[in-house]
């Protein structure tokens, strides 16, 4: 089994990047996917992403704890040569700014390096994304108006 971990602060309110990711839909919106749509609510619920090449990707929300700022999804199905994907995710709250956001997955592959390098890759376009996109909504917010 294969493990990858990226752990990021990001310059953000813990429960900014808490509600879009647990939201389990608008991930394209700070990820490297073009469309993504969710069906269901809660756990269970799944979520069909679409790839830049128009590959699919469907999975399942496992779990969600919103008081601990933790969820964990799995990949039903896609075109990643792997099995066994399950994806934990991890908010963590450093002061009233800032945040530490901890994406991590495990799967059995054969192509061990290379999918190894593509999620770790994902996961840090993931983080960075988030941090962006949250901090110009901030920017357009009623409360910064002169």
């Amino acid at each position: 089994m294969i493990n990858v971990n990226v752990t990021k602060s990001i310059n953000v309110p813990a429960h900014a990047a808490w509600e879009k990711i647990s939201a389990f839909e608008g991930i394209e919106h700070f990820s490297p996917i073009v469309s993504s749509f969710v069906e269901g609510k809660g756990i269970g619920s799944k979520r069909t992403c679409y790839l830049p090449d128009n590959a699919k990707i469907i999975e399942a929300l496992n779990k969600l704890d919103n008081e601990n700022m933790h969820l964990e999804y799995g990949i039903l199905s896609g075109p990643f040569p792997l099995t066994d994907y399950i994806s934990d995710v991890k908010v963590k709250s450093l002061d009233d700014n800032n945040c530490e956001v901890s994406w991590s997955s495990k799967f059995n592959t054969e192509a061990k390096s290379e999918m190894k390098s593509l999620f770790e890759g994902f996961y840090h376009a993931i983080m960075e994304g988030l941090e962006s996109l949250i901090n110009n909504e901030a920017k357009f917010t009623p409360h910064n108006a002169i």
